[in-house]
């Protein structure tokens, strides 16, 4: 659990006057998830967009009023950040938020900022903070008042009860530091650049997929080379994903990227006939693998390790994990 501020007031008379007359105007959308594990959604409307899986700052996106109001945020309460999404929610009585995260990294905070002028007690709407199974923190939703916390807590917006006469509305903004995390930045940049936004794997994309086994890896404190290589691990193209994004003589390219160490790992990653005979090598403790071609290879130590490391947030995200139980266990401790 990380640290919860709350803010009595988050914008001065006339710019709260001026955001709540915007927000007065949005063209809601019914539609959106906030755990897209639970089929049921609530009203939103974006002001920049960027997913969840997002880290470039996108603030060039917003305009007029909800452009100041990002800069007096920074100015007054944040300091200079990277905006990562921007966004107004709306519940009302029968359509409630669910238990989710708005982001696996640490490092990004989640700004509420409650934007009804009126609101009691008895019409419920609390934003509610868990700590595992108990609720750590409970705000009602008080006008103009913020709460910050880190975007991987868990989170949702409690229902508003069948007397509550109003749409439930808040005010998000989603950031991070600047040059939190630079080879993160820079990989995001790189796999849009070269088209992995329009390539589909695993039932979503494969800048979906890349991105998310980088950041399974950040989470699990493994070095940013070993994260960089599992961002790019299938770039060659692999014995499961045979599309190869770039060329052979194309290596330099990542070479630049990510460096000639994390180079390495993607190529063997490449080359190796994987998952199963990295599983095979941990069940009998050997460092000899199975390459595509049907011929052998002899890794070190540090190699098989960090191949297997890659491979089980491979297999994570695409939720097939279970499978490979000694793979597994390099994602259940810090690396």
């Amino acid at each position: 659990m990380n640290s919860i501020k709350r803010i009595e007031q988050v914008f001065p008379e006339e710019l709260l006057k001026d955001v709540s007359t915007m927000i007065d105007s949005v063209p809601w959308r019914y539609g959106w998830a906030s755990n897209k594990s639970i089929e049921f959604t609530h009203w939103n409307h974006s002001f920049a967009k960027g997913g969840a899986l997002n880290t470039l700052d996108i603030s060039d996106q917003l305009t007029g009023t909800i452009q100041q109001a990002w800069q007096h945020i920074q100015d007054n309460i944040t300091g200079a950040q990277q905006l990562l999404r921007c966004y107004t929610n709306s519940h009302t009585f029968g359509v409630e938020g669910y238990p989710h995260t708005d982001s696996k990294r640490d490092a990004d905070k989640t700004l509420v900022i409650y934007m009804n002028k009126h609101w009691q007690r008895d019409w419920g709407g609390e934003t509610t903070i868990y700590h595992g199974d108990e609720i750590a923190h409970a705000e009602l939703p008080k006008y103009n008042r913020g709460l910050v916390f880190s975007g991987s807590d868990w989170h949702s917006a409690r229902a508003v009860t069948r007397i509550c006469p109003a749409q439930r509305i808040t005010l998000m903004f989603k950031y991070c530091e600047k040059n939190t995390d630079p080879q993160r930045d820079k990989l995001q940049s790189f796999l849009t650049l070269i088209g992995a936004e329009d390539v589909k794997h695993s039932g979503r994309t494969l800048w979906t997929h890349l991105l998310n086994v980088y950041d399974l890896l950040k989470q699990h404190g493994y070095r940013t080379e070993v994260c960089a290589a599992g961002g790019l691990h299938s770039i060659f193209g692999t014995n499961a994903f045979n599309k190869q994004m770039l060329r052979w003589d194309q290596r330099h390219v990542v070479v630049n990227l990510i460096g000639e160490e994390a180079t390495k790992y993607v190529e063997l990653f490449h080359t190796v006939k994987r998952p199963q005979t990295l599983e095979s090598a941990l069940k009998t403790n050997t460092l000899e693998v199975e390459l595509n071609s049907g011929a052998t290879k002899t890794l070190t130590q540090n190699e098989l390790n960090i191949l297997c490391a890659i491979e089980a947030a491979n297999l994570a995200d695409q939720k097939s994990l279970k499978n490979y139980p000694l793979i597994a266990q390099f994602l259940r401790k810090p690396k």
